[in-house]
């Protein structure tokens, strides 16, 4: 029973970032540039965890963090995500910045060996040359052209392996709402100068701004139910339906903006895919041999303290 809470928790948390997304996308089709939709979004994403907080780990705990720095990193890390990716969504469409974002566990598995000092067995990769390949085959490099934007949403999944990493080094005791709170702060900050500098912004008119709190919402209640799926269920369960975003954009793409997929790049997601599911299930096997040999030696070490 909690399993399938978990998995609907994630189902339903992974759909609204795809719908916040399709938002975005519509935003940006009318004119808005990446950095006016980030700061503008911004003006409702904060507002929401603030009112929030108490149920979220609360301001006066998060702000006694004595990792503020990797926190910062970190937020500068989403701060240049987010721009690549609006601008992906923009000129890529949402199936194919998916399929070139989600080779971003790939790369967090390669930056694990450096940072990390994690061995990596032949599973693993297996899977991360399989998902480098489906991008190969998505791009064609030397075949087709590359776009500036594509090479933009790949940076933009190394720079989610970068911020997964300083999260591991973050540790799971600091409260739920830090890893949101300062990303906010600071994303507010740079995309409010991005926006302004220049004089020119555009800025929202009527419902422009209903649209904009929408995806705010949408983002908010995706986060707190993916947290919320990944606190009471296993991993290895959960982190599959993230996937689910690919047919959100698949469909979006097919009904809202008539583009389909051509045969690569529904062949080059469909490696990705694949193994990303198949990483997913070496680091859960991996988890459980880790823990049996830690639980076997700790029954070892109580019956020898007995005898």
């Amino acid at each position: 029973m909690k399993a399938s809470k978990g998995i609907l928790f994630a189902l339903a948390g992974f759909s609204l970032f795809s719908f916040g997304d399709l938002v975005i996308k519509l935003l940006a089709d009318d004119g808005f540039g990446p950095s006016e939709i980030a700061f503008f979004l911004q003006l409702f994403f904060l507002p929401l965890l603030l009112l929030l907080s108490p149920w979220i780990g609360g301001i006066r705990a998060t702000l006694r963090t004595d990792k503020l720095w990797l926190h910062v990193l970190r937020a500068l890390c989403g701060v240049a995500i987010f721009i690549m990716m609006i601008n992906g969504f923009r000129q890529l469409g949402l199936a194919l910045s998916y399929t070139l974002i989600f080779v971003g566990p790939f790369f967090a598995a390669l930056l694990s060996i450096v940072f990390l000092k994690e061995r990596v067995g032949r599973y693993r990769w297996l899977s991360m040359a399989g998902g480098f390949i489906g991008i190969l085959v998505v791009l064609r490099p030397g075949i087709v052209e590359l776009q500036p934007a594509a090479l933009g949403v790949l940076l933009a999944a190394l720079l989610f392996a970068a911020a997964t990493i300083i999260a591991r080094k973050i540790g799971e005791d600091e409260p739920l709402l830090a890893f949101s709170l300062f990303g906010s702060v600071i994303s507010l900050q740079v995309y409010g100068f991005l926006t302004f500098w220049d004089g020119e912004a555009l800025i929202p008119r009527g419902g422009q701004w209903g649209l904009f709190a929408l995806i705010a919402v949408f983002h908010v209640a995706g986060s707190l139910l993916t947290a919320r799926a990944f606190s009471m269920t296993e991993t290895a369960l959960v982190a599959p339906f993230h996937y689910v975003q690919l047919l959100w954009g698949t469909l979006f793409g097919i009904l809202v903006f008539s583009t389909v997929p051509d045969v690569w790049t529904a062949l080059g997601a469909s490696l990705v895919v694949m193994s990303g599911l198949f990483l997913i299930y070496r680091e859960y096997v991996r988890h459980r041999e880790i823990t049996a040999v830690i639980t076997a030696h700790g029954g070892f070490e109580q019956e020898r303290q007995k005898a």
